[in-house]
């Protein structure tokens, strides 16, 4: 049974835009402006629409949109332009609050979104098939393996999937093709499906498996107490590629700013000129003095190139920041990874 929600982050497409906006708002607007997202809340093991009354909410939106639910049908009314943000959908009491993959919404509405809710008697089921016992202070997360076309990933193996900084996480445990419980399995079957139970509060991305076969991408998702969290991951066969090296800030690092519609947002003009007192849209030699002054030194730590604020404010991040979306779906992402490599190797104005 695919799971593929078409409006999901594949990172690593270098087609992809998200940024903060390209016009101005105001403190009760969202920036970028104002668009519309609508669809319905499925049950995850039938892939069918709720007929109980749904709760929806969204994360990574400031401010928070207008939320407006009849049944199972959403309509999310104040969404920025060029955002990525999760829906968490529950119907108490038969479904569980549940963390949707990534939606990525650019310049227009969209429709026909489904966001999930996994059911409490098919969390039993899980939990009774694994023989485990959830910690409630803990989530449960389900990834789905996916190729570059979105259809379901067989066969990656338990040694090429690794959560990072979730090291008291369970094992990944496999689903079969009919998402029952497939305890001896230590591969993913022709659904594609993977579960970690017991994993830690905050925000969950990949890490790189040591002598890795496959190259797993996923956007960074949320994880709350006794909530289960969805997400898609794009596999590709093979290791993953190294890192850039000799980063070049006036080749490689000042386009990211203006191909992910930061610089619309962080202009002379923008609200992110005021908000966070940052101007992006001038040339390579002004963008790099606002990034590398004494103003704000935290923007690029070189002493802690994972911590620059142009890398976390971007980025999901639990509790969040305030950015009002999210640029960077993850340290996965081609144009976030560019950025840290530039600052390790020094943040030279080059």
């Amino acid at each position: 049974m695919s799971r593929v929600v078409s409006l999901s982050l594949l990172l690593g497409a270098t087609s992809v835009t998200i940024g903060c906006g390209n016009s101005s708002g105001t403190p009760n607007e969202p920036l970028g402006g104002s668009l519309m997202v609508s669809g319905d809340v499925y049950d995850f093991q039938t892939d069918q629409v709720l007929t109980a009354t749904a709760s929806v909410s969204t994360t990574a939106l400031s401010p928070a949109p207008k939320i407006t639910v009849d049944t199972a049908h959403f309509t999310i009314d104040g969404v920025p332009e060029n955002s990525a943000f999760q829906i968490l959908a529950s119907a108490a009491p038969t479904h569980h609050a549940t963390y949707s993959p990534a939606v990525e919404v650019l310049s227009s509405d969209v429709d026909g979104v489904k966001a999930y809710s996994v059911s409490e008697q098919y969390l039993g089921q899980l939990t009774s098939g694994f023989s485990v016992s959830p910690d409630p202070g803990h989530g449960i997360l389900l990834l789905h393996m996916l190729d570059s076309a979105g259809t379901a990933k067989s066969g990656v193996t338990s040694s090429n999937i690794v959560l990072a900084n979730a090291t008291d996480a369970s094992t990944p445990k496999f689903l079969d093709a009919s998402l029952a419980p497939a305890p001896a399995a230590t591969a993913t079957s022709t659904s594609g499906w993977v579960v970690f139970f017991n994993v830690p509060v905050g925000t969950i991305s990949l890490g790189t498996a040591a002598n890795a076969t496959q190259t797993l991408a996923m956007a960074s998702s949320p994880i709350d107490a006794s909530t289960v969290t969805i997400a898609n991951v794009t596999v590709t066969d093979g290791a993953p590629p190294a890192l850039p090296t000799n980063v070049s800030f006036s080749q490689q690092v000042f386009p990211i700013f203006s191909n992910r519609g930061c610089n619309g947002c962080h202009s002379g003009n923008g609200p992110g000129r005021d908000l966070g007192n940052l101007t992006l849209d001038g040339s390579a030699n002004l963008v790099y003095k606002e990034l590398t002054g004494t103003e704000n030194p935290l923007r690029v730590q070189t002493a802690a190139p994972e911590k620059s604020l142009v890398l976390t404010m971007p980025s999901a991040e639990t509790p969040s920041d305030g950015h009002p979306n999210v640029t960077f779906t993850g340290p996965q992402d081609p144009d976030y990874l560019k950025i840290l490599v530039w600052i390790r190797e020094g943040a030279k104005q080059n």
